[in-house]
């Protein structure tokens, strides 16, 4: 079952988080948190993870999938950003759909060129925008979502104009 979880992780979760990230293989080198131009690699660096997920980031898990994560709301970044760290490129795709039920803003992703999650992610409308040499950037564009209430209204008015 994946979990969707932002705020303070209790001591239980942290230790099995911690164990199942150091599992998981990052074969591309794109799991990691950028700090004042260092990469900070969050397999090496899981208390990073917890004291950004207590300030605000957010990460969807599973132990039989892995781990997403958007970074930049704990360091009040302008932009958010995607980190994907799956057992396999299903389980990314499930990761991230669970994450991105939760998002209301635009959402980056850098990742290597030849990343397999790059396809995944250009399947759940993450758009090209920069090529970075050996890593491309895209992004997934926040589109409002019209509520119930919104259509309601907008029938009145379709209605009221055929009166008219």
């Amino acid at each position: 079952m994946i979990q969707v979880r932002k705020g303070k992780l209790q001591k239980k979760e942290k230790h099995e988080l911690g164990i199942f990230i150091k599992d998981l293989s990052d074969t591309y080198s794109d799991f990691y948190i950028t700090r004042n131009n260092l990469r900070l690699y969050i397999k090496e660096n899981t208390d990073l993870l917890y004291s950004c997920l207590e300030k605000g980031d957010q990460m969807s898990f599973s132990e039989e999938k892995g781990i997403a994560f958007i970074t930049g709301f704990s360091d009040k970044a302008e932009r958010k950003y995607l980190k994907i760290l799956a057992k396999d490129n299903q389980s990314a795709d499930h990761l991230l759909k669970a994450l991105l039920w939760q998002v209301d803003y635009d959402l980056f992703a850098k990742i290597k060129k030849n990343n397999p999650i790059r396809q995944i992610l250009q399947r759940n409308n993450f758009r090209f925008i920069g090529d970075r040499g050996k890593e491309v950037l895209l992004i997934r564009k926040y589109i409002p979502r019209e509520t119930n209430k919104e259509r309601e209204g907008d029938t009145d008015v379709r209605q009221n104009s055929w009166k008219n």
